[in-house]
């Protein structure tokens, strides 16, 4: 897919309608289909991978604000920050976008990370191969 085909890249031009709830000069938000609202940079740039620190921090600085809004304006118990990268972590429109989902008491939670009981070598392993690949 091109730039020119991506319908973010189309929303962030105006090019088609959507329900913009804020904009600055770095990202736009507005209601997904599902009714919540997302965070997209307005620079195309497919994930996370792509992006740079200073994008970084306004993304997280606009989801602050939008978190609280949301639990304020739809009296939310708390709120989901969602985000994939890739095909195999459920990306379905490659342009980064961050997810602010509602939620209440009685919802089922979607995401969830069970507990498990993971050996202390496996820890240190993936622990000294993270913090390899930072280097």
């Amino acid at each position: 897919m091109t730039h020119e085909d991506c319908i973010f890249c189309k929303i962030v031009k105006k090019e088609i309608p959507a329900k913009i709830i804020d904009e600055n000069e770095d990202v736009i938000v507005f209601l997904s289909l599902q009714n919540h609202p997302l965070i997209v940079t307005k620079k195309h740039m497919e994930n996370i991978y792509e992006m740079d620190p200073d994008t970084g921090k306004h993304v997280m600085s606009m989801a602050i604000r939008i978190a609280k809004a949301v639990k304020l304006g739809l009296s939310a118990d708390g709120v989901n920050l969602v985000q994939n990268n890739e095909e195999a972590a459920g990306q379905e429109v490659f342009h980064f976008h961050l997810h602010i989902k509602p939620r209440f008491k009685q919802d089922e939670v979607i995401v969830h990370f069970p507990a498990v009981d993971v050996a202390e070598d496996q820890k240190m392993t993936t622990l000294e191969r993270i913090k390899s690949a930072l280097d």
